[in-house]
């Protein structure tokens, strides 16, 4: 009976440490955002790990977890995954924000690695500080405003999401990309750049209602990130030898 309860212990242990998902980054947007926002979406409660200084980034690298000596990293299934877009993908296949098809899929990640391209300027606000360059960024032909939103708009139709009824992690990442702009500028800003394009407005509202997305901006996130001129130092003396 003792080794019998010793094994029941053991499988439960393995079994919470494989569903327990840790994503590994700085307390702040970063390349890690869209990851934390799939996540929400799918409804996939996740834990943060912090970096604070360049010793903690040392000892994760030497531990062999960052197949790049890059994060984010997000541990979860008993993996070590890296690089953003696979990673996105994996998360999708396991949070249903995935498409079935070989088109769809090819939709999905075509709009995913598009936002990423759009979300270039917002991301780099915390080191330069410098939001009128961040607005020009976002309004000109290439930017946000000029390039990528009116070809969301013009993608979305008369479609809630892009694939639809069913959400994608398309959907998710462009509305990370706004609530980026939104948590930099406001509100307002927001509303009044997106008055041309209300679809993608809607989108925005729509991915709110994913899984516990909203909780995590509103709520979970505010409490956890660090203010973005000390995320940047933070990041900067990790980084610097």
């Amino acid at each position: 009976l003792l080794l019998v309860l010793l094994l029941l212990t053991s499988l439960t242990e393995i079994e919470s440490a494989l569903s327990m998902v840790k994503v590994t980054y700085w307390a702040g947007r970063g390349r890690a955002e869209p990851l934390r926002c799939i996540l929400a979406a799918a409804g996939i409660r996740f834990e943060n790990n912090f970096l604070q200084n360049r010793a903690e980034l040392l000892e994760l690298i030497a531990s062999k977890k960052l197949a790049y000596e890059q994060v984010p990293l997000v541990e979860i299934d008993g993996l070590d995954l890296v690089q953003q877009q696979p990673t996105a993908v994996y998360i999708g296949q396991k949070g249903n924000l995935w498409p079935d098809t070989l088109k769809d899929q090819y939709a999905a990640g075509a709009v995913y690695a598009a936002a990423q391209d759009a979300r270039g300027a917002i991301i780099m606000l915390p080191f330069s500080g410098n939001k009128e360059k961040v607005v020009a960024d976002t309004d000109a032909p290439n930017g946000l405003f000029g390039r990528y939103v009116p070809k969301w708009e013009a993608l979305l139709e008369s479609k809630k999401f892009f694939l639809g009824d069913k959400a994608s992690i398309a959907d998710v990442a462009v509305f990370e990309v706004l609530d980026a702009y939104h948590q930099a500028f406001g509100e307002a800003q927001l509303q009044e750049k997106l008055k041309a394009f209300p679809r993608v407005l809607g989108l925005h509202e729509a991915v709110l209602g994913l899984g516990y997305v909203r909780e995590w901006r509103d709520e979970l996130r505010p409490k956890l990130f660090l203010e973005p001129s000390a995320y940047a130092q933070v990041v900067m003396a990790t980084l610097t030898p």
